[in-house]
């Protein structure tokens, strides 16, 4: 039987770990909530939380259900770190195009890259697999770019993304949207970056 209080006792004993909050169904925990210092990187510590749950108490955890808040070292404020979009370059390859994405979070740098036919309706489609790429190490879903749309909204336009993501065999639409400010190309990266942000 999984005890709430032996899960949240040892994950407070990590190092830079200072709260945690258990949430468990069915002997399976659904939810994980801590707050950790900046010390580490959000993946190092979800690593931590792996290792020594299983290590102590036999517990194999699903990293997708895991939430952490990080604060600064000198505990001022707290702050959810948000994933970035540091770099977009979008490559002619003559009847491709070749794109490669950095996206930034926190201290981590994740990159990722994808190609394909250089159509008008394509393009957006390639610029949003880079985008996904770049991710994909950090997430266990399946994820799908469905459609770009740009509208006019309040005399502004914007990019509309429809993402898919599948899990457990359940799947779920998850839209995200970005102005179109610098250029059509990093909006539509934008766009699927806060689509992703919301998964």
């Amino acid at each position: 039987m999984i005890n709430v209080s032996n899960i949240e006792e040892v994950l407070t004993k990590i190092p830079g770990i200072q709260a945690a909050k258990a949430v468990v169904e069915d002997e399976e925990i659904v939810e994980l909530h801590v707050v950790a210092d900046d010390e580490k990187l959000p993946k190092q510590i979800v690593r931590d939380i792996e290792t020594v749950l299983f290590a102590s108490l036999g517990i194999k955890i699903d990293r997708k259900v895991i939430s952490i808040a990080q604060l600064n070292s000198k505990i001022e404020s707290s702050k959810v770190l948000p994933y970035r979009l540091e770099k977009l370059d979008v490559k002619d390859e003559g009847k491709n195009i070749k794109v490669s994405v950095e996206i930034v979070h926190g201290q981590e740098k994740m990159s990722g890259e994808f190609s394909g036919p250089k159509t008008s309706r394509n393009i957006p489609i390639v610029i949003g697999n880079a985008v996904l790429n770049a991710l994909e190490n950090i997430h266990d879903f399946v994820i799908s770019v469905d459609d770009i749309a740009e509208v006019s909204l309040a005399g502004k336009n914007f990019l509309i993304t429809h993402l898919t993501k599948e899990y457990k065999n359940v799947e779920e639409s998850i839209i995200g949207a970005a102005p179109i400010e610098k250029d059509k190309n990093t909006a539509i990266a934008e766009s699927v970056l806060d689509a992703f942000r919301r998964l």
